[in-house]
């Protein structure tokens, strides 16, 4: 093994844990981070240079984006677990072929959203109730999105390889030179040319490219044991079962968020652009802090991975504990900074005084449950990376879904305002948070353990 490689890739099965998981964590946050600034450079350009109706069409989109997409990424966190597991265990075989499968199921599933999402846009534009003066652009922009749904799932199964092994700094490389390409073109695009939505999607479909066709050939060219080869990127039962019954349960999960974000803009849509603007921007902000907080749960799932494979529980029972203290302690301080700064902050995407208030809003009263929904994810992270994905699915259908909706439900009637939809989300965070902890501590995944 190369001294290069010795650098890039970190063993969580040795040395300090919380050295490990910050080292590790650090390049997944900037990762998440990059990957938020891809829709938050469309949506602050488009609102700045082409206007609020614009900007709410963008806006608009995210969660049924969101909601298709987020079933198959669950597969990537299957991938990531699986790999992990045979990594740490030193099995070369399963390794390879967990590789070469996961690719294989990244090309299909994005093939099939693709077709789906752009022949079923019209009927999604229509079941939220854009309002007609968006809905020309909030199409337009959903179609081109639809086309980078190959390059975005084949980006994040290159990267959940790369990280199951314990590299996480190549794909936060990648993201760079990709969200550099987006900026620019944004840039172009919409402010020079004045292409609107259309700019920002082409821009944001690039920069997806770019960042597939990296990870990809990164994976290719590498001596490891986790290289990828062409002729592997079939169809192998065996492992597909194994990332299938830890990413489809997972992906349910995600889907099932996003699915109470489509039901919630659909509510949103109803109070109007100004609405639907600031809350578009309050949700590239969020995004900002719950994907910071979700690198500290990836490195929960692949630190959980590498030691149930190694079998090393006692470390892997000492990681929870910094995990979560770690997390606190960056829920604090990002906190601060999005209530302190919550008004500048959507100001940035449109100065207009309703759209800043909307988005202020409902950004200061999310702020204050995101330890919560932290504290939640990686408690669940190290629960999946364990093996066991169905409890986490079940705690999230009821905590996320269920109760969410019928929060929602009973509150809109009495109090008709898009703060009840801002609480919501603090509440519930707080009920996952109880349930994750309690199925943590009791549950029977821990039998794996002992």
């Amino acid at each position: 093994m190369s001294k290069k490689r010795i650098s890039r890739n970190i063993n969580l099965t040795e040395g300090s844990i919380a050295e490990g998981l910050i080292k590790f964590a650090i390049p997944l946050l900037l990762t998440n981070f990059l990957q938020q600034l891809y829709n938050t450079a469309d949506l602050m350009i488009v609102g700045q240079f082409a206007g609020k109706n614009p900007m709410a069409a963008v806006g608009a989109t995210g969660p049924i984006s969101n909601l298709l997409i987020g079933l198959f990424l669950g597969l990537t966190t299957g991938a990531s677990v699986i790999i992990s597991l045979y990594y740490g265990s030193n099995n070369r075989e399963e390794l390879r072929k967990s590789v070469g499968v996961s690719y294989y199921l990244g090309i299909t599933s994005g093939l099939i959203i693709t077709v789906i999402g752009i022949l079923l846009t019209p009927l999604f534009i229509r079941a939220i109730d854009t309002p007609p003066e968006i809905a020309e652009d909030a199409t337009l922009y959903m179609r081109v999105f639809f086309l980078g749904t190959i390059p975005i799932l084949v980006y994040n199964m290159g990267a959940s390889i790369l990280r199951a092994a314990g590299d996480s700094k190549r794909p936060f490389n990648f993201l760079c030179v990709s969200a550099i390409v987006n900026i620019v073109l944004d840039l172009l695009l919409v402010g020079l040319l004045d292409l609107s939505v259309l700019g920002a999607g082409i821009a944001t479909l690039s920069a997806q490219i770019v960042s597939a066709v990296l990870v990809t050939v990164s994976l290719l060219k590498t001596d490891a044991s986790y290289r990828l080869r062409g002729n592997e990127i079939k169809l192998h039962k065996n492992e597909a079962k194994q990332i299938f019954k830890i990413g489809i349960p997972t992906g349910v999960q995600t889907s099932l968020l996003s699915f109470t974000n489509v039901v919630f803009q659909a509510k949103i849509n109803t109070f109007g652009s100004a609405a639907i603007a600031g809350i578009a921007a309050e949700g590239r902000i969020d995004g900002f802090l719950f994907m910071s907080l979700q690198a500290i749960a990836l490195a929960a799932t692949t630190f959980a991975g590498q030691n149930m494979g190694a079998r090393k529980f006692d470390r892997l029972r000492e990681g929870v504990k910094v995990s979560i203290i770690i997390t606190l302690i960056l829920s604090a301080i990002l906190s601060v900074v999005a209530i302190v700064f919550a008004r500048p902050l959507i100001a940035m995407f449109n100065s207009d005084p309703e759209v800043v208030d909307y988005g202020a809003d409902f950004l200061i009263i999310l702020s204050f449950g995101i330890w919560l929904f932290g504290v939640a994810e990686t408690v669940s992270g190290f629960v999946r990376g364990s093996g066991e994905a169905v409890a986490p699915m079940v705690i999230s259908l009821f905590s996320i879904c269920i109760f969410r909706l019928l929060f929602v439900h009973i509150g809109m009637p009495i109090y008709n305002s898009i703060r009840v939809i801002s609480v919501a989300y603090p509440v519930s965070y707080a009920l996952n948070m109880i349930l994750n902890l309690i199925y943590f501590k009791f549950g029977k995944w821990r039998d794996k353990t002992t």
